[in-house]
């Protein structure tokens, strides 16, 4: 799919008003830890310069097509409310904030990877840029860290005037064989929360090469962060030995322990903290371990091919397979939340997050990490009806709201037209003609054991998802769609839970054709509430009333209908997880 066509709607910087109200939310909260707004004027420049640093030509889309697309990933640290990410990048935005309050306020694009800066190790978290405007008492402290640890290309820091004549940054730049280039020379005295600092806009570069020619790559660091870390902590070896192939290991993942002090723990005070206690233990004897090197010769080291940047490597596959055994282990436990997505939501969202497991395993993060898939899946669940609506949309089965008089005509390349059309609902008997169909006997895109192609199976699959989502209880008596065996033209049952009877009813009766046709009967009552959240979710039907008057039900069934579609809270995560959220 086309990046282009997803940039999210602008982010509004300018609403001084709301932008009041958020920053006396937080002093209120006593969760201001220095929160000063990154003025427009500060972010345009910044902006600009990214544009010419990676000569940025893509023009971009909609209102404002000479709006240039920076595709480019960035790292804010201290991030807000994430204004400054929403108007610099349109790839990919990371972001550390310890305020609960902003995290919350921040743009559902943004990935949240951690909340206290001081506890982040940002050696693993590969961005292009980072981007800070820290704290003006801890300023030095900010920008020495990110500096000494950043894995990106450029930083960019929002820093007092005085930072050129500071001995700790100038040594970590040339640590890390950087160099700082003063962007501009601004102020505070008209921003959101007004200040009286002169400060710097600097542009630190990791590297000396130019983006000329590798526009579209990362070029590499002069002086690798991890590896300036494992120079100070563990002195390697000052002989250079061969990378000998006895010094590879293959590395296999340790499974957490499963005892029964495990459990009690985990019981005693919920899966979250209990896995932060387990990662510090075993993060502690990693890196103990390795630092016990440096007390054998390394004279011997080298005698016996084992040479310290290939220990370097090693420490480096060990730290991150670490990190990924305790993420994957708190996602396995999302499942309540989880199974309530489609399965092209699904596979979007678990992508997100396995590009994200370098995060630092705390509590603090875990929390965060819970609170962001709680507003992505909420997003997700009225984007994934929408998109099961439209797939089974077909012309035989669309029937106009009343209000809308147009004929319908059949289109001379296709049947399912469902973006050309509108203000439409679905019979309760569809035809759909392109979700799939019945093996054709390759065993390549099919599900052999039931005789459906794999996609006839995930958008059935769907289908009971979004039922589930709106009310339709699918529990472990409900067959999925791959626990039949599917044959031409013969019907299958799909059942659901009545919540008020306690019984299985039948949600739908399916058959499937060797033309690709496949033949839907859902029950009466899903298929109203289903055409009632599709129609208030495209727009067309703003109220309950109104709903009533261009479907035809009945306006007392409506109103329960309106607005059914599942959104979570906090308190719908997993009890395991502890009482933090």
């Amino acid at each position: 799919m086309n990046a282009i066509a997803n940039i999210p709607r602008s982010f509004n910087t300018n609403n001084r008003s709301a932008t009041q109200r958020l920053l006396k939310q937080v002093k209120e909260q006593q969760q201001d830890f220095e929160w000063y707004p990154t003025t427009d004027e500060i972010l345009d420049v910044i902006k600009s310069d990214i544009i010419k640093t990676y000569k940025v030509r893509e023009i971009g889309h909609g209102d404002d097509p000479t709006r240039k697309y920076i595709k480019q990933s960035i790292l804010d640290v201290g991030a807000g409310d994430g204004r400054a990410l929403m108007k610099l990048t349109d790839g990919k935005r990371y972001a550390i904030e310890k305020s609960t309050l902003l995290q919350q306020s921040m743009d559902a694009s943004i990935f949240l990877i951690g909340t206290d800066f001081h506890q982040q190790t940002l050696m693993d978290k590969k961005v292009n840029m980072v981007f800070c405007n820290p704290p003006y008492l801890e300023y030095e402290a900010w920008t020495c860290k990110i500096i000494r640890e950043s894995n990106c290309e450029h930083a960019y820091f929002v820093i007092p005037h005085r930072w050129q004549t500071n001995t700790a940054i100038e040594r970590t730049l040339k640590d890390r064989g950087a160099t700082a280039m003063r962007l501009k020379l601004l102020d505070f005295k008209d921003a959101d929360r007004q200040a009286r600092a002169i400060v710097d806009i600097i542009r630190v570069d990791f590297s000396s090469r130019s983006h000329e020619y590798y526009r579209d790559y990362r070029v590499e660091q002069n002086v690798d962060a991890f590896s300036l870390w494992f120079k100070n902590e563990f002195e390697p070896s000052k002989t250079e030995s061969d990378i000998s192939k006895k010094c590879k290991v293959e590395m296999a993942e340790e499974q957490i322990k499963k005892d029964q002090a495990r459990s009690d723990l985990i019981n005693q005070q919920g899966l979250v903290k209990s896995l932060e206690q387990f990662y510090n233990r075993d993060m502690t004897r990693l890196l103990e371990t390795y630092k016990s090197l440096t007390s054998i010769d390394s004279g011997l080291l080298s005698e016996i091919g084992v040479a310290m940047k290939d220990v370097r490597e090693l420490l480096r596959m060990k730290v991150s397979s670490l990190k990924e055994k305790y993420w994957k282990e708190l996602f396995d436990n999302l499942e309540d939340i989880t199974s309530r997505l489609t399965s092209t939501s699904r596979a979007a969202l678990l992508e997100l997050m396995q590009n994200n497991m370098s995060i630092d395993f705390t509590a603090q993060n875990a929390f965060a990490v819970c609170i962001w898939v709680l507003k992505n899946c909420n997003t997700y669940f009225d984007s994934q009806l929408i998109e099961v609506f439209e797939s089974i949309y077909s012309l035989e089965s669309a029937k106009n709201y009343k209000s809308n008089d147009k004929t319908l005509v059949k289109d001379k390349w296709r049947y399912n037209c469902a973006s050309e059309h509108s203000h439409y609902k679905l019979d309760y008997r569809v035809v759909c003609h392109g979700i799939g169909g019945l093996t054709d006997g390759s065993w390549r895109y099919s599900n052999s054991d039931c005789g459906l192609q794999q996609r006839s199976v995930d958008n059935i699959n769907n289908i009971l998802t979004i039922s589930n989502n709106l009310g339709f209880l699918q529990n472990e008596q409900c067959p999925k769609t791959q626990s039949f065996k599917w044959e031409r033209g013969e019907k299958n049952e799909f059942k659901y839970k009545d919540l008020s009877t306690g019984d299985l009813e039948i949600l739908m009766e399916v058959k499937f054709y060797l033309n690709g046709n496949v033949w839907i009967k859902f029950n009466q009552k899903f298929m109203q509430k289903f055409n009632v959240e599709f129609g208030r979710l495209k727009g067309w039907l703003r109220s309950a009333k109104e709903a009533a008057e261009e479907t035809g039900y009945d306006i007392q069934s409506v109103e329960s209908m309106f607005k059914s579609n599942i959104q979570l809270e906090a308190k719908n995560m997993p009890l395991m997880l502890g009482s933090a959220l």
